[in-house]
């Protein structure tokens, strides 16, 4: 793979990760459940992605909520994704936001 083709996959793995990790967090059913579905998004994305891609582990994830608890109706979830590529060394970051469900019950 070119440097140039290597560049736009890690970018484009980056901002699917965010994409799914937020999608995960914001439909979980509780906030005790966020981490296990966290680290399921994150072992698959290792075993297939990750892994063809030649992508450091662990990808570093953070989450920022713009409420308290994070899962309030129509809050807004921000995840921070950084990804490295062990070919290179090039680390990406990408940003996801998601909204809770308006409807959603605390």
């Amino acid at each position: 793979m070119t440097s140039i083709n290597q560049s736009a996959q890690i970018q484009y793995e980056a901002r699917n990760f965010a994409r799914q990790i937020a999608r995960a967090y914001v439909t979980s059913s509780s906030q005790e459940l966020t981490s296990a579905r966290i680290q399921a998004v994150t072992e698959a994305f290792a075993a297939t992605s990750f892994a063809s891609n030649k992508i450091d582990l662990p990808p570093k994830i953070e989450i920022h909520c713009s409420l308290n608890p994070c899962l309030s109706p129509n809050g807004k979830v921000e995840v921070i994704v950084s990804i490295t590529s062990a070919n290179s060394g090039r680390s990406v970051s990408a940003t996801a936001v998601q909204t809770v469900d308006s409807w959603r019950s605390n």
